[in-house]
């Protein structure tokens, strides 16, 4: 039994295989930005700095990755004699093939792998690709030639399709961008001329690849993605609850008076709203004690009900006038509205239930053991361990089906339902993760995606619930205004629209007292130091850039409310870059790419710090597309600075739960993945240089950075939650 399942933990998937073969295709791309080039092409790209055991080992998985299309053909051949009369299925074959030829075009080409020291010579000469070429030409071309009447048909009919296999080769490469789970909000955005982004066959290939490799794969046990939906289930119960509590004061202040005017069709919609929460908040509705409908289901009716409501024309009717213009009735209903949408947003829901589902991910993925943790260990130690954690839970889930692989079918088979990027919507609703608190202000760090529909690529709307939640601010006391950290880049194509709805509604008055938006670019070519700045290693002229960055703003995808004075933003960059340079990179004169990639990190830490100062908001957020990766890890940086400059470096259990569940809890959820690996390493890496000076020099870091901030800021400075 042992010595299967070792031989099932070699197995290659077809969508490895075709991710391969993708990455082999495109070898003649010269520069790749941070994290864009991984596994085999990342190995390829720098073969000749590889060790002679990494070259035999990227020789085996680029032989292994022919094999593997070798035997997918082969169970195509023998098993699925019915699906090779399909045309599209003969054109998905035929471009495999086409991918296949291509990436050997480009190893031969782009690579010494195959020169000189191996003794197979060319690409073409090796036994794997041999026999796949062999097998299909024998076999699989024999059989389509079959299913035509002639082979002169066949010929001609080939010869006319050479563009449809050509967009299903691309198909093909897009299964790379699947699988990693980039970009697939674009699976509900469509182009300017309403045509999808991608081809419907890209579903084909994700179902074909995705059988094949459940069969040949022979997933052990229950696959533990199938417990989220158990888990999010109870979420919801608790979340309903969370917001009654939250709203009950509104909630009180409107049923007082609603039940004698039910006859009111906006109060009975209000009625049917706050039944809905009710029913989500009953026990007796959970998944394990019910056939019937669900508490996730009776949450997801209070939020479309609480959408309905806000775009009704009685709603909007309502909030034109004046409050001394309305009635009691109607003032205690907009506030209800207004406090359901804050609830919304700020409640915390079940962290214990996650933390208890990553730890039983971990025993799995340890051979049922869970690893000996250690109570207060420094930083650099915790960032090992979740590196670990990381890589083992993830080559755990590699053995059961794709969970970010089954989100895009789930996209495909609604796509009615859901078009449009709608993510707090789409089942991935914001809440609470901490505090920041000083002896000179406090405020709630909020998970939160951007709060926009996003229908056409250069159309996005802000949501009505984010109105409302800012509309709550106005009215209740206490309440000032909400600090939105945008980390999406205003200047790229895909985002520009969606920062363009969040800048719109910053500049309404109505807002303009409650939203402070900022905008840090964390997809641009110099955030990621790509094409010009690549090679631009004088600390001198990259201190400079990113000065000129951040006063160059919105042209560099850097965006400040009128609500900040730019001046004091400015003068705040010019001095910190020095300080930065000092104590965390020695005052080197030149700086490596990773380490202005570090920089960079920390400096906007610093500058998020800044801005926090100067806004003192009551809640703010690190807001990107969805949240789940470049969201989680800027919200967890900034948790770790924080605790940093409060000179606690050792991490309790209960601390390093905390950090687990901002970091990979919305990734598990909303994509079933862990946070995304480049985004988390590379927070990883400004947090270890981070936590080495502070370590050394802690004292003398602060005296020289405090003076750029107001005096209490660092008075029992730390993180609640």
């Amino acid at each position: 039994m042992a010595k299967k399942k070792a031989k099932k933990d070699q197995e290659m998937s077809i969508m490895d295989a075709v991710d391969n073969l993708s990455g082999m295709a495109e070898l003649d791309v010269a520069v790749e930005k941070e994290g864009e080039a991984v596994g085999v092409k990342k190995n390829l790209h720098k073969l000749k700095d590889l060790e002679e055991a990494e070259k035999e080992e990227t020789l085996s998985t680029v032989k292994g990755t022919f094999k593997t299309v070798h035997k997918y053909l082969e169970h195509v051949y023998s098993k699925d004699k019915e699906q090779l009369k399909d045309r599209d299925m003969q054109r998905g074959i035929k471009a495999i093939m086409v991918l296949a030829d291509e990436a050997a075009d480009k190893l031969d080409k782009c690579t010494s792998l195959f020169k000189h020291t191996y003794k197979e010579g060319k690409v073409s000469e090796i036994k794997e690709y041999k026999d796949l070429r062999s097998f299909y030409s024998k076999k699989i071309l024999k059989r389509f030639e079959e299913v035509l009447a002639t082979e002169a048909v066949w010929q001609e009919e080939w010869a006319s399709e050479d563009e449809k296999i050509d967009i299903e080769r691309q198909g093909l490469k897009d299964l790379e961008m699947v699988k990693r789970d980039k970009e697939y909000e674009l699976f509900y955005i469509r182009k300017d001329d309403g045509k999808p982004f991608f081809n419907r066959n890209l579903l084909r290939h994700i179902k074909l690849v995705s059988d094949f490799d459940e069969v040949i794969m022979g997933f052990e046990g229950e696959d533990p993605l199938l417990r989220i939906n158990i888990l999010l289930d109870h979420e919801a119960q608790v979340v309903a609850e969370e917001i009654r509590d939250i709203a009950k004061n509104e909630l009180g202040n409107f049923y007082a008076d609603a039940f004698h005017h039910k006859e009111i069709p906006i109060v009975g919609d209000m009625i049917k709203l706050t039944m809905s929460l009710m029913l989500a908040c009953n026990p007796q509705n959970l998944n394990e004690n019910t056939m019937g409908k669900v508490c996730t289901r009776y949450l997801k009716d209070f939020h479309k009900f609480l959408r309905e409501i806000l775009v009704s024309p009685d709603y909007l009717r309502l909030i034109n006038h004046a409050v001394e213009e309305t009635d009691q009735l109607s003032r205690a209903l907009v506030n209800l509205v207004h406090a359901f949408s804050f609830a919304f947003f700020c409640h915390s829901g079940k962290k214990q239930e996650m933390l208890d589902f990553m730890n039983d991910l971990l025993k799995r993925s340890n051979e049922g053991e869970l690893p000996i943790r250690k109570d207060k260990i420094d930083t650099n130690v915790f960032l090992s361990e979740i590196y670990d954690l990381h890589d083992n839970i993830t080559t755990m889930l590699k053995k059961y089906p794709s969970g970010p692989l089954f989100k895009i079918l789930d996209i495909f088979q609604e796509r009615n339902e859901k078009e449009g990027f709608d993510p707090i919507g789409q089942g991935n609703p914001p809440y609470y993760q901490y505090t920041f608190s000083s002896n000179d202000f406090d405020s709630k760090c909020l998970k939160m995606p951007c709060p926009t529909f996003h229908a056409h690529i250069n159309k996005a709307e802000v949501i009505d619930e984010f109105r409302g939640f800012l509309r709550h601010f106005e009215t209740k006391k206490g309440l000032e205004r909400h600090l939105h950290i945008n980390l999406q880049d205003r200047t790229s194509w895909e985002e520009h629209a969606r920062c363009q709805a969040l800048e719109k509604l910053q500049n309404q008055a109505e807002f303009s007292d409650q939203l402070i938006l900022v905008t840090f670019p964390k997809k641009s070519d110099f955030y990621f130091q790509a094409e010009d700045y690549l090679n631009v290693d004088s600390a001198k002229d990259f201190l400079k850039l990113l000065e000129e960055q951040v006063k160059s703003g919105e042209e560099c995808g850097f965006f400040f409310s009128k609500y900040l004075p730019r001046k004091e933003l400015y003068d705040f960059t010019q001095k910190i870059l020095p300080i930065i340079h000092t104590h965390f990179f020695k005052k080197k004169v030149k700086l490596e790419r990773k380490e202005r990639l570090d920089f960079i990190e920390i400096f906007y830490q610093f500058f998020t710090l800044k801005i926090l100062e100067l806004a003192r908001p009551d809640t703010f957020t690190f807001s990107c597309k969805d949240g789940v990766d470049v969201g989680s890890t800027a919200s967890a940086a900034f948790f770790t600075l924080v605790k940093l400059l409060g000179k606690e470096d050792k991490w309790s259990q209960e601390e390093q739960d905390h950090l687990y569940w901002i970091l990979c809890g919305p990734a598990l959820t909303v994509r079933e993945r862990l946070v995304d690996y480049q985004r988390f390493s590379r927070m990883a890496s400004s947090i270890s240089i981070l936590a080495q000076a502070f370590a050394t020099d802690h004292d003398k870091i602060v005296k020289a950075i405090q003076p750029l901030y107001g005096a209490k800021l660092f008075q029992n400075l730390k993180n609640e939650y």
